[in-house]
């Protein structure tokens, strides 16, 4: 990948830790056996969020079953505990060609980081054909412009492995979590094919929200447009947006865009089916009574790991 990229995700790790290039199988991660979070983002005809929203005017399904609403939480309005905790990661490409890119960006990434709603934690993973991690430190945010500065440009990127890397850094969470990548969406080296991914993703509760800058024809890994195709995939079984960049003038207005939409969500809660094999896609549905119009995005299925 020949541009940056920023991720959203939980963070356990602390400090700086380097992963070996090498993929690793890809695991199915455990949703929470008690109460299954679901992240929900409602818009009338306008693009505007419905507000005011209680459980009595969702209904939620899961492979057609209607299920009872145990939770239901504003993202924004802070107060509901574990269910709307999000913690966060910034997952930087440090190939050679957007470094310079990333330098520049540094300060509205920072703000972007300060700015979402109930972060609980927060960390950095740096990758190219590896990945390292650094906790983020708000108080402290100079520490990060420091290995910004110090960091070495790399060659290859393999976006899926480093994706796939940051889930397994999260491991299982009560609450939820967002990924945002800011990239072109070529990979040039992964060992993880889309589907894995895809598999992955639905095996935790987080959104995806894929930033594209234009790339440029012509170069390693898949086409443009096939990356483009597969980060417009990710975003749809997550319940997140794809946002095409057109210059990086436009990236505070695109993640002041994102913040908006995290802090606009619902989180339904519900009890899961036991039965069924384990890792099986669940397939969701959520819909709104009383506004035919409202559009309603959540990830479209998950993965129960017992």
């Amino acid at each position: 990948m020949r541009q940056a990229s920023l991720l959203l995700a939980v963070p356990l790790a602390a400090g700086l830790a380097a992963a070996p290039a090498a993929a690793q199988p890809v695991a199915v991660f455990s949703a929470e056996t008690s109460l299954v979070n679901v992240a929900v983002t409602v818009e009338d005809g306008h693009g505007r969020p419905l507000d005011g929203l209680t459980a009595r005017d969702f209904v939620l399904t899961e492979d057609g079953k209607k299920q009872k609403i145990e939770v239901c939480a504003r993202m924004g309005a802070g107060g509901g505990g574990r269910s709307t905790s999000l913690d966060v990661a910034l997952l930087v490409d440090t190939s050679d060609s957007m470094l310079d890119t990333l330098r520049r960006s540094q300060d509205v990434a920072v703000r972007f980081l300060g700015s979402l709603p109930n972060a609980q934690e927060i960390i950095v993973v740096f990758f190219d054909q590896t990945q390292r991690v650094e906790h983020f430190d708000r108080e402290h945010p100079e520490a990060l412009f420091e290995q910004v500065r110090t960091s070495p440009a790399g060659g290859n990127t393999a976006l899926r492995d480093a994706i796939v890397f940051s889930l397994r850094t999260l491991g299982t969470s009560n609450g939820r979590s967002a990924l945002v990548l800011l990239t072109d969406g070529i990979d040039t080296v992964s060992s993880t094919e889309p589907q894995q991914l895809e598999k992955a993703v639905q095996s935790h509760p987080v959104t995806v929200y894929p930033v594209a800058y234009p790339a440029s024809p012509g170069g390693d890994g898949e086409s443009p447009q096939e990356a483009l195709k597969e980060l417009n995939r990710l975003a749809q079984v997550t319940g997140g947006r794809l946002f095409k960049l057109p210059n990086e003038q436009a990236l505070p207005g695109v993640l002041d865009e994102i913040v908006a939409d995290l802090r606009a969500q619902y989180v339904l809660g519900f009890a899961p089916d036991p039965a069924g094999a384990p890792g099986r896609l669940r397939k969701l549905s959520v819909k709104v009574a009383g506004h035919g119009k409202a559009v309603v995005r959540h990830r479209v299925g998950y993965r129960l790991q017992r």
